[in-house]
């Protein structure tokens, strides 16, 4: 668990497929749909959707960037735990893969869309920038 005097909280990060991250941090920063936001050891309780996008969290004194699709976070004053589709360090990320999603998904938006198409296609473009942000991105 968090220990306050060192100043940590324990950061969990999972996906469907595996255990992403779990740890001390001293910080967290990531996307919701209302903005980044940062947690530090101590935070109130809350809970929120996450988008994708870029977060970062310090261990050590060092920021680690890593992609995070949607899912949700909860926090409280020792532990922030994340649940999302999608997890990639910067290395992970599939440059190539992601341009072509950036395609397709531009492509798309060209066209007539029912309103589900349109929220679908921009959550696609969202992914694939922050895919391409994050991959651009040194950790330590």
């Amino acid at each position: 668990m968090a220990n306050v005097e060192a100043k940590t909280t324990y950061l969990v990060i999972r996906t469907p497929e595996k255990s992403f991250y779990e740890g001390p941090v001293e910080e967290v920063l990531l996307e919701t749909p209302e903005g980044q936001i940062g947690i530090l050891p101590g935070h109130m309780v809350m809970a929120a959707a996450v988008t994708a996008g870029s977060m970062s969290f310090k261990v050590k004194g060092k920021w680690l960037n890593a992609f995070l699709s949607e899912g949700f976070v909860e926090i409280d004053q020792y532990k922030v735990a994340i649940l999302a589709d999608t997890a990639e360090w910067p290395e992970e990320i599939d440059v190539n893969r992601a341009r072509r999603a950036e395609e397709r998904a531009r492509e798309r938006l060209q066209g007539q869309l029912s309103h589900e198409e349109y929220i679908r296609s921009r959550a696609a473009l969202q992914r694939a920038f922050a895919r391409l942000k994050v991959s651009n991105m040194k950790n330590g």
